[in-house]
């Protein structure tokens, strides 16, 4: 196949060692690509890709042994949660451009369910506005 010009030269020693790390790699990032998921099932594989790939700081990607450790020990749990308050409120504006009283409702209903600590936390967001585009959490 290298006479034809469909593969490149290999160097059987380290090809063990290549095809670990490489496989290690792709497990890494499918996992990773599924914990997104969870966070957006509606979301495209492509935009999950894209998103994965910016949070993923390797200088040579074709290295799969840094890839996969970059991967491994990278924390998916903020963009995850993201992922899942980013949804409900998309969600949210939707039903409230069709029906604006019946998210009001809702939204009072959901304030008298919720405890005094987080009455508190949304009384002081309400208060103390954020920057557009940003999702900040307060804990009083």
């Amino acid at each position: 196949m290298e006479a034809k010009g469909c593969a490149r030269p290999a160097v059987w020693k380290q090809a063990r060692r290549y095809f670990y790390w490489a496989l290690r790699a792709r497990l890494a990032r499918s996992e990773a690509l599924a914990q997104l998921a969870d966070g957006n099932p509606e979301g495209s594989p492509e935009l999950l890709a894209k998103l994965l790939d910016s949070l993923v700081s390797v200088s040579d990607p074709s290295d799969n042994r840094a890839l996969a450790s970059a991967l491994e020990e990278l924390d998916l749990r903020p963009t995850v949660a993201q992922l899942r308050v980013d949804r409900v409120l998309q969600r949210f504006l939707d039903v409230s451009q069709q029906d604006r009283k019946a998210s009001i409702d809702g939204l009072v209903r959901l304030v008298d369910s919720l405890s005094d600590d987080e009455r508190q936390i949304l009384q002081f967001a309400l208060q103390n506005p954020r920057t557009p585009g940003r999702m900040n959490y307060y804990f009083l």
